[in-house]
């Protein structure tokens, strides 16, 4: 199957289960707000480690409800519905969790520049400053000398530099995007093979998240903006950053109406290729 050829199933299959749409939303991120609850402990000073709770109960229900995603996609791609019953079955459920688990420590290490990077920067940021290395006119004025003594221009170059190692984990997110819907058809080996096609078709379906990217990269770009002139203004009286209240909310409002509806979209463009190998190799059989 060509990558055009699944965008094309992965679209028409979409526009048929849009009344199951909501439905399926709205599950889904009921599903993954559960392992979220434990964060209500911090509102409680005495219980706030009790907010750990989240990592087991990460672990043991998003991966479990990502691959039976995954069988739901493969049903709504069959001809039968988003929202099947087949969804809450606890069969395999271990089996479920322990693949999420393998898959989680690839992630690990895929995303292992940027968890770098950030812990790097945090401890500049927020750690015990060092005069001249780690202060926060020491680190305006690296900042500022990146830029070629254009502040502004240093915090873009900065923060394309820190988004760039994302790169290895992107990667690693289209390299694995048909694993899951392999194990859905109970063929884990389909994607043998194939991962080129996968990694195409996974590009492919970054297109429906285009019109989210460019509200949210306005609404930051913006915001970055204030920031760099906070920067440029600081006096002796100290440094004042500007609450990114308004931009947050620019964002969270823009997943919910530009991405969050097309997220199935995406995920269907995968599950379409990994389908239309299983049936070439059936026919090539």
């Amino acid at each position: 199957m060509t990558v055009k050829q699944a965008a094309q199933q992965a679209r028409t299959t979409y526009k048929g289960h849009v009344s199951e749409l909501f439905d399926f939303l709205l599950l889904q991120v009921i599903l993954r707000l559960i392992p979220l609850t434990p964060l209500l402990f911090l509102l409680t000073p005495g219980l706030k480690i009790l907010a750990l709770l989240c990592v087991p109960l990460f672990l043991l229900v998003v991966p479990f409800v990502r691959e039976k995603t995954a069988g739901a996609l493969q049903s709504a791609l069959a001809g039968g519905s988003m929202n099947s019953r087949d969804f809450v079955n606890m069969e395999g459920y271990w089996k479920c969790v322990w693949n999420g688990l393998k898959k989680g420590v690839l992630f690990l290490l895929w995303a292992s520049p940027f968890i770098g990077v950030t812990i790097w920067g945090y401890r500049v940021l927020f750690g015990n400053a060092v005069v001249g290395q780690t202060d926060v006119f020491s680190v305006i004025l690296a900042i500022s000398n990146l830029g070629g003594g254009d502040l502004f221009r240093g915090i873009v170059y900065a923060m394309l530099i820190y988004m760039a190692t994302l790169i290895p984990f992107c990667f690693g997110l289209a390299f694995h995007s048909g694993d899951r819907h392999a194990l859905a058809l109970g063929n884990r080996g389909l994607v043998k093979g194939h991962r080129k096609g996968i990694l195409l078709v996974w590009l492919r379906s970054l297109v429906p998240c285009i019109p989210f990217a460019v509200v949210a990269g306005a609404a930051l770009g913006q915001y970055m903006m204030s920031v760099a002139k906070a920067l440029n203004q600081i006096s002796g009286k100290g440094l004042s950053i500007p609450m990114p209240t308004t931009t947050l909310l620019i964002v969270l409002a823009a997943f919910v109406v530009l991405l969050l509806p097309v997220i199935p979209l995406k995920s269907l463009y995968t599950a379409a290729m990994v389908r239309g190998i299983r049936e070439e190799e059936k026919h090539e059989a």
